[in-house]
């Protein structure tokens, strides 16, 4: 009895041996490729921060085909097999990679079995950059269908690994809108999010508590959206608006959202009072997407003259331009004249300006007119030096089709982007490096496990990606008993 039981655990070793071998077995290609490899996504040559998730890829066409992909950085090597072409890179192995080569390459050798030999295409890189971008990530994910929704939320996803959780869905609250996700300089403890629809309104989550905002609006004004912190006040700037949209019948970019009212508010937390200045509240002006500087200074925003009704005819004349004021953080008042940043004239609206943490550089969209970037194919992200006030286009992070809404890392390295460049329907979530120069890298999108069948079968848009310190807390249930 005791020699067959160790026959038999003799064998299971054995046979976990040779399981072992061949999984992990080292391949030698006999036959090479010179060109690169058709991958989804296209993440040759991209530079990657040194604390982002796995950077798995699909072999494009390689359904009946054995692969394998070989990982190379330093002294470390080792290989994924491929399934079906598709490679999940162990976190394990990948982690301890990227943080040995922190400022050096990761080569990417992906292989093939063509009959009895491995065959092996042109080797592409990836630049592990030094710098870290924030650990998380907040958006919402909601189904283009524009007036109707049945499940939309706000999600937020851990870049350094695949964890996604939500913060709130609105399947807690009948299935109403959900918006304008907010977070002071990236702090996950300092929220704010608006709800429309029966018992609509704003709320504000600080340090796990929840309340509702309810502004003392100046006279006229009602509603608020599009918030903006202020870098280290409880100050939160807004558009107070009155949003329309309007579908095109035949034209290249398929729906237009503008306002039929719109100023500028600040609104403070403590006292529940919303500031404005006779020229943030000009009723023959949209004022819109207020920002506020990195040293929380100055107050940006976007205005145009309004058009005449109807408005959908008349709104490709809508130019908004980039103004600013100065702002003192201690008695919450503007300065007594606003100067114009951005000038558009007749040809562009310049919208989102958003300052780096470290008050370096300003990205913002450009387009041909309007205010809401992704729904214009030509609109792209330019850069603008604040040191010599000159711009130019970050021709490597843009695309053929729309780039949208922005969002820096606070060491001010990284920007999270929204882009239709895909599929020209759905909105993805893609990040850049901005070096010390203001020069960016070619764009990469979010990483995901398996992502070919994840962006084939995610039918929702990732809208407003903000970068974060850290993952949301606040219960989604608190949140939802606050506006009920």
């Amino acid at each position: 009895m005791r020699l067959r039981l160790m026959n038999r655990i003799y064998i299971s070793i054995l046979m976990s041996s040779l399981l072992l071998v061949s999984c992990d077995r080292t391949i030698e290609p006999t036959k090479h490729i010179n060109r690169l490899p058709s991958i989804f996504p296209d993440y040759t040559d991209v530079t990657i921060p040194c604390n982002i998730a796995p950077m798995d890829f699909q072999l494009n066409r390689a359904e009946n085909l054995e692969t394998q992909l070989v990982i190379s950085g330093g002294e470390t090597t080792f290989q994924v097999e491929g399934k079906q072409g598709d490679f999940d890179i162990p976190i394990k192995k990948w982690k301890p990679l990227l943080e040995a080569q922190k400022g050096k390459d990761i080569t990417f050798t992906v292989c093939f079995l063509d009959g009895k030999q491995w065959t092996a295409y042109q080797s592409f890189t990836m630049h592990v950059a030094a710098d870290r971008i924030d650990p998380w990530m907040a958006y919402r994910l909601i189904p283009p269908g524009y007036g109707i929704w049945n499940s939309m939320g706000i999600f937020q996803r851990c870049l350094e690994d695949f964890t996604e959780k939500a913060i709130m869905e609105n399947r807690l609250t009948e299935y109403n809108c959900m918006n304008c996700h907010c977070f002071q300089n990236g702090n996950p403890k300092k929220m704010s999010l608006h709800i429309r629809g029966r018992h609509s309104g704003s709320v504000l989550c600080e340090q796990g508590s929840v309340t509702k905002i309810e502004p003392q609006m100046p006279k006229g004004m009602k509603g608020i959206a599009y918030p903006y912190w202020h870098p280290t006040k409880d100050y939160i700037a807004f558009a107070s608006d009155q949003v329309a949209q309007s579908f095109y019948a035949n034209h290249r970019n398929r729906i237009e959202v503008y306002d039929t009212r719109s100023d500028i508010v600040v609104y403070d937390t403590h006292t529940g009072i919303a500031h404005t200045a006779p020229y943030m509240s000009d009723p023959g002006v949209w004022e819109t997407f207020p920002a506020f500087s990195a040293d929380g200074k100055t107050l940006y925003w976007s205005a145009a003259d309004t058009v005449p009704s109807p408005y959908p005819i008349h709104y490709d004349k809508a130019h908004f331009s980039v103004i600013r004021t100065s702002f003192d953080p201690k008695t919450c008042t503007f300065g007594a004249k606003p100067d114009t940043l951005l000038r558009a004239g007749n040809t562009a609206s310049f919208i989102y300006p958003r300052e780096s943490p470290d008050g370096r550089w300003m990205v913002y969209n450009r387009m041909a007119y309007g205010y809401f970037p992704l729904n214009h194919k030509e609109g792209d992200l330019y850069i603008r030096d604040m040191k010599t006030g000159k711009s130019r286009l970050m021709v490597k992070a843009n695309s053929k089709d729309a780039e949208g809404y922005h969002s820096w890392s606070r060491n001010s390295r990284w920007l999270v982007f929204a882009s239709r460049r895909m599929d020209g329907l759905f909105t993805r979530p893609y990040f850049t490096y901005i070096d010390k120069k203001g020069n960016c890298t070619k764009a990469f999108v979010l990483p995901q496990r398996h992502p070919k069948h994840y962006y084939d079968n995610q039918f929702d848009s990732y809208n407003i990606p903000e970068l974060i310190t850290g993952e949301v807390k606040v219960m989604a249930h608190k949140i939802a008993k606050t506006v009920w």
